[in-house]
């Protein structure tokens, strides 16, 4: 039977990747769950540390109310509890009591991007800019901010500005990297994202931009720069998936499987590993564990709409039409206007 249109994975979805962390010093943030984790019982003791530091600052001001220190730093542990009001309250005090420090405005802008207030945060960066003709953090962060919002020629001047000053800043060569890819430059992007990685070999997020572009090239180094990358963060389950990825590509299906199970060791409920896992099932004939990692990834997402597509056509392939029929029918209650699943139903009404 023909391969149904809508089933096999678009790889053109590698041609083109940014990554670029919109989350900068004084908050943190991490896009994937960590194997470090912290337990409980270390938050408790970490929240009962910053209360009682919050406190001695409060005893502080109440003694020193005109310190704009005291605020700043008083401001950085609330940040550090997601009190962010308070964070922001504490913030303008500082700069109504100094409003010539360009670290009291970077700050702020920074915490107004975290509370998705960029309009904010963009106007305090510029202040911090003005006010300081040294300061690179303001500049990366309206460069990051503006490669975001696509306004490409802000955010390079930006970017040309850090450059003149420090030549070999790794943020600055990797945000110009990924402006390059944004005008569509694979070029250039690749020139100034390795030359990010030769001033930074702990500059992760490079590696693995670096791995996606070679992928979308099918060029083994892909392989090279998504293990560098692992060396930095093994717990980096995406990285394991775009590894499965690359070699589901070259139809390198054992050692595509291998990466989608290392990926489901860090996080077993990566959705898109187990129906990737499904997909090869499909390829290779294995229809049962095709229907199995197809009912796991349902499991996971019970609106994924593509697992259910990809189990129907496993049970059409098995002729198991009254199942296949049943998963077509609500692929098509998820997405009426569904293709593949509406071209499964009329093979299945062809076979009764």
């Amino acid at each position: 039977m023909k391969s149904p249109s809508g089933f096999f994975f678009n790889f053109k979805m590698m041609k083109k990747y940014i990554c670029f962390a919109l989350c900068v010093a004084f908050v943190s943030c991490q896009q994937t769950t960590t194997v470090n984790d912290v337990t409980s019982d270390e938050k408790l003791d970490s929240t009962l540390v910053l209360t009682h530091k919050i406190d001695s600052l409060n005893t502080l001001i109440s003694n020193d109310s005109l310190n704009a220190v005291l605020y700043f730093e008083r401001a950085g542990l609330h940040m550090k509890a997601r009190s962010l009001e308070l964070g922001v309250s504490d913030l303008k005090r500082a700069v109504q009591l100094d409003s010539v420090n360009a670290n009291y405005w970077l700050k702020l802008g920074v915490l107004h991007y975290a509370m998705q207030q960029s309009r904010y945060a963009r106007d305090y960066w510029e202040k911090c800019s003005n006010l300081d003709a040294d300061n690179i953090d303001c500049r990366l962060n309206l460069a990051e901010m503006y490669l975001a919002v696509g306004e490409l020629k802000r955010g390079q001047k930006k970017l040309n500005e850090v450059l003149d000053f420090d030549p070999k800043n790794s943020s600055a060569l990797f945000l110009t990297g990924n402006y390059a890819l944004m005008e569509e430059d694979t070029i250039k992007a690749m020139k100034y994202i390795q030359a990010a990685i030769n001033e930074d070999q702990d500059l992760f997020k490079a590696y693995d931009q670096m791995g996606v572009l070679y992928s979308a090239k099918r060029d083994l180094l892909a392989l090279d720069y998504f293990n560098a990358a692992l060396r930095l963060k093994p717990y980096r389950y995406d990285v394991h998936y775009k590894v499965g990825m690359f070699y589901q590509s070259l139809r390198a299906f054992d050692e595509a499987v291998q990466a989608y199970e290392r990926a489901l060791e860090v996080n077993p409920d990566h959705k898109t590993s187990l129906h990737n896992i499904a997909v090869i099932a499909i390829f290779t004939g294995d229809h049962r564990k095709a229907v199995t990692y197809f009912t796991k990834a349902v499991a996971v997402d019970a609106s994924y709409l593509e697992a259910y597509f990809g189990r129907a056509y496993a049970y059409e392939l098995m002729g198991d039409l009254v199942k296949s029929e049943s998963d077509y029918r609500t692929s098509l209650m998820l997405d009426p206007a569904y293709l593949p699943s509406m071209d499964g139903l009329e093979r299945i009404e062809g076979l009764k």
